[in-house]
């Protein structure tokens, strides 16, 4: 009996990775031809992205599509995750798999309709005239159902060995070379998301572009109106005031409120959280209830002060141009005093105690101690409190769009540049005013980078 088990050749364990990957691969590529490809035509701006957009929302192309469209976006999302999901739970692979090909079905959903369902003279010219990247992401479609043939043992099993033969034959790769080639892809993202974006804005401030026609180069023409412009000094004024009070007053408060907490003291965590709620809100509902609380008849604030006696004629705080930048730099406050907060925590919860011990030792008192011992230890996350200060402050935009849109004196550089292009439709113009924004964000962070650097070389 035990020779009979001996001489049974052994199975080959099956590795379902090769399909997560490809319904990885697959899922990829049809988004990337929704979104980037022509979906109609041969132009770009005619993508699955946009004829859906106009489906949903009743544009000039929603006679040229379904709401079946919506399908194939959702799907290549689940099967996206399904992907992910097979590959970070080895032994799900095979349930991962066939998931991943039950979603490719529900994309394929949209041309079933547009082939055998719908008929007419519009259906003729929409098959007519599909784009490239509708026949690719019908290819990647069927990829994406096709790859549970990787499921079945003979096939895996033959998978398996063409892949470590590929191995076998591929040249080794320097060690040296293997962090970078990790780093490639975002490096590769970062490439086309943010450096390429910015030099085209450098581009744009040179032109006269109104957003629809071809742009026009005209040279340093907006830079000289820009500088010669009273709205640029407001603006800059508004974005300087929101930089003294966001470097201050958050940083102030979130270092003292961190000291506190970092204690055991009773109900700690309940303060913690209630002071870092407000950092769930996003800007736009923040500008809400602050707009609210500011409100002149029925606002808390004026409120209070009528009901307590203070005073029966309340200002109308964002009505009043001495006022309204202060109130609307009090609500951004308000939630960055958290933020602040939950960072120094994390530093202090970081510190070495036998420094502190040490001073402790040699008789410092409660503020010798903090001046000489944790704040120098803090300096790491004091530098990261001022750069990200910095960056809001400068970037400062929703909280005065939703509740001045920019009247009363508030307008800041970041609104200004919004009115500017998407208003006035001077993109040229609005992208001088965003590399003027974007050379005082480096200044700052710039300098105060080299000087902790330093500092810290020096140490």
């Amino acid at each position: 009996m035990a020779t009979a088990i001996k001489s049974q050749p052994l199975r080959e364990p099956l590795d379902f990775a090769g399909a997560n990957f490809l319904a990885i691969l697959c899922a990829a590529i049809i988004l990337v031809a929704f979104i980037f490809m022509p979906w109609m035509w041969t132009e770009i701006k005619y993508s699955g992205a946009r004829l859906m957009s106009d489906v949903l929302t009743g544009g000039s192309l929603k006679s040229f599509g379904t709401w079946q469209i919506v399908f194939i976006p959702v799907s290549a999302l689940l099967a996206l995750g399904a992907g992910l999901w097979g590959l970070m739970a080895p032994h799900r692979g095979a349930l991962a798999s066939v998931l991943a090909a039950a979603i490719g079905l529900i994309g394929l959903v949209y041309y079933i309709d547009l082939y055998w369902v719908r008929e007419g003279e519009v259906a003729e010219y929409i098959r007519a005239n599909l784009g490239a990247g509708a026949d690719l992401t019908l290819v990647a479609l069927v990829g994406l159902i096709a790859q549970t043939v990787l499921l079945l043992p003979p096939v895996n099993i033959v998978a398996q060995r063409l892949g470590r033969r590929a191995s076998a034959l591929r040249p080794p790769v320097p060690q040296k070379w293997t962090p970078y080639l990790f780093l490639l892809p975002a490096l590769a993202l970062y490439l086309v998301w943010i450096i390429g974006p910015t030099v085209y804005t450098f581009y744009l401030s040179l032109t006269d572009w109104d957003g629809v026609s071809t742009p026009n180069y005209i040279g340093l023409r907006n830079y000289r109106i820009l500088f010669g412009q009273s709205a640029l000094t407001e603006s800059l004024g508004n974005n300087l005031r929101w930089l003294v009070a966001f470097v201050t007053v958050p940083t102030t408060l979130g270092l003292g409120l961190a000291l506190i907490f970092n204690t055991d003291m009773r109900g700690g965590r309940w303060y913690k959280v209630s002071f870092y709620s407000p950092l769930v809100l996003s800007w736009p509902v923040i500008a809400l209830v602050w707009a609210w609380v500011y409100h002149p008849s029925k606002g808390l604030i004026n409120s209070l002060l009528i009901q307590s006696g203070i005073t029966s004629d309340p200002p109308g705080w964002l009505a009043d141009r001495n006022l309204a930048i202060y109130c609307i730099i009090a609500a951004a406050t308000w939630r960055q005093v958290g933020y602040v907060m939950v960072l120094y925590l994390a530093g202090l919860k970081n510190l070495d105690p036998t420094f502190i011990d040490a001073g402790l030792v040699d008789g410092a008192n409660r503020w010798q101690l903090f001046r000489h011992v944790i704040l120098p230890l803090l300096a790491p996350v004091t530098t990261i409190v001022f750069i990200i200060s910095v960056i809001d402050s400068l970037r400062s935009f929703d909280l005065v769009q939703v509740m001045t849109r920019g009247g009363q004196g508030t307008r800041v550089l970041a609104n200004y540049m919004y009115i500017e292009a998407f208003n006035n439709y001077r993109m040229g113009y609005g992208a001088a005013i965003a590399v003027v924004l974007f050379t005082i964000s480096i200044v700052f962070v710039g300098l105060y980078l080299w000087r902790s650097l330093k500092d810290e070389l020096e140490y």
